[in-house]
């Protein structure tokens, strides 16, 4: 599996559907990842073991992006549900998972997939003389 197929699928996985106007980004967010990886690792090429973890930091940029430009307003819908309806002296409270709304996990698992387990990218670095 190349790396596009592997980031692509990815995407998908997350909730996201690549079109043809998202290759250029996602060519560049894979060489961004592909070159902290290998600066990560003071290897010349992304060791093998990290593939995965490449697709995820590429795919996670991605997103980042599309959501600081505000184009994933029309792909996800980041606003609050309702926590409490009160009618007269009848009153509903629903339950909010403890993470917090839907944005702020989204942002989190984004910050993991931009920044993955450091001990992961140790087990492959490289000392340089």
């Amino acid at each position: 599996m190349d790396i596009l197929a592997a980031v692509t699928a990815r995407l998908s996985a997350l909730g996201y559907t690549v079109n043809e106007a998202d290759n250029m980004a996602l060519d560049y967010n894979i060489k961004k990842a592909e070159a902290t990886l290998r600066s990560a690792t003071n290897q010349p090429a992304v060791p093998e073991g990290l593939f995965y973890v490449w697709a995820d930091m590429a795919a996670g940029l991605f997103l980042t992006d599309k959501k600081a430009s505000g184009a994933l307003a029309e792909v996800f819908d980041f606003s609050a549900p309702a926590k409490s309806i009160s009618e007269g002296d009848t009153s509903v409270s629903f339950a909010i998972a403890d993470g917090g709304t839907f944005e702020t996990q989204f942002d989190a698992m984004l910050a993991k997939l931009v920044h993955p387990d450091q001990d992961l990218i140790i087990a492959y670095r490289r000392l340089v003389w």
